[in-house]
């Protein structure tokens, strides 16, 4: 009898993008099952159409109501939960799912299978992290190894168009070499200063005749270097953002969510970090880190970080991170 397996996966594009993996090799598992994807709407275009996906399930409690979504859970077969929500546990306990696996949380009580949450996990590549909790819960041998790569939909003929138009408005032909970077997260104690990032722009603009392409949600209230930067912020969907990752000689930047769109296009990255964790978040295969060396990094952990001022980032000098881009563009010349 074919499987339904619901998946929770509520949270940022990136944390998105990290459980892909996880799909993928719960539809080699069972081959035959329907595997639904439960999301925000944030990231619907990042994995539409990924072939091991069969169902993406849109939920918001602020607008939807609990009626829609245990009426959505009821005849599955497995819940996953790969987040912390309480919600989809309750509903899934009272749709009766045989099988609901996840961290125990605050939810323990409707979960057959729980995970409790070690200190390894705090410091152990998330994707990891979350096939452990899989494996356990179903008894399989999902390997590291296999969970290394991550998957994004790839763009639409129209929107590779759209990508290439820009970027030869910009000065940039498609197929031609750039450099790609994101200078802001949504979370400031990621962020490295803006005059930094100017820095590093120009330096390698002047050393490799690399121009850097900057995306973002919107535009920054900052003056970039007119030779070394195309600001196209705000300018791309989700699947553009992509296309311009993986057609890019080199992406640099701090821990958020363009690392995982390089971890899954296969693109070298260089990321900074200070309150976040590269054991837990950085790319597993080409890439660079470039890391503080205060006692109290990575201070993000499962009860979080008390932290107001973002020393390790300022902390890290245009000198270090350029040295390491320096070793992935040297090697392509």
């Amino acid at each position: 009898m074919r499987k339904k397996i619901f998946v929770t996966k509520q949270g940022g594009i990136g944390d998105v993008i990290l459980a892909t993996p996880i799909l993928s090799e719960l539809k080699k598992q069972y081959p035959d099952s329907y595997i639904t994807l439960m999301i925000f709407s944030n990231a619907y275009d990042i994995v539409k159409g990924l072939p091991f996906i069969d169902e993406i399930f849109i939920y918001n409690k602020k607008k939807d109501g609990f009626l829609k979504l245990w009426n959505k859970m009821r005849g599955y077969d497995i819940a996953i939960y790969l987040d912390l929500s309480y919600r989809p546990a309750l509903a899934g306990a009272l749709a009766r799912i045989p099988i609901r696996i996840g961290v125990s949380h605050k939810r323990g009580f409707w979960l057959t299978k729980e995970i409790p949450w070690q200190s390894y996990m705090d410091h152990t590549y998330e994707p990891y992290v979350m096939g452990d909790i899989v494996n356990a819960g179903l008894g399989l041998n999902i390997s590291h190894e296999a969970l290394n790569r991550l998957y994004i939909a790839s763009a639409t003929e129209f929107d590779k168009k759209d990508l290439a138009k820009k970027l030869n408005d910009s000065g940039v032909k498609m197929g031609g070499r750039y450099i790609v970077s994101s200078p802001i997260t949504a979370f400031y104690l990621k962020n490295w200063p803006l005059d930094n990032w100017n820095e590093l722009f120009k330096k390698i603009y002047h050393n490799y005749g690399l121009k850097n392409v900057i995306f973002g949600k919107e535009k920054l209230d900052y003056q970039w270097d007119e030779k070394a930067v195309i600001d196209l912020c705000g300018m791309l969907s989700l699947r553009q953002l992509g296309e311009l990752v993986r057609n890019a000689d080199l992406l640099v930047n701090s821990c958020s969510m363009p690392i995982h769109l390089s971890a899954a296009t296969g693109t070298p990255c260089v990321v900074l970090y200070g309150y976040t964790d590269p054991c837990r978040w950085a790319p597993r295969m080409h890439c660079k880190i470039v890391k503080s060396d205060l006692p109290c990094s990575p201070c993000d952990g499962y009860h979080g970080s008390k932290c107001t001022d973002p020393l390790c980032m300022k902390r890290l000098s245009v000198e270090e991170v350029y040295k390491s881009c320096q070793e992935i563009l040297s090697n392509d010349f």
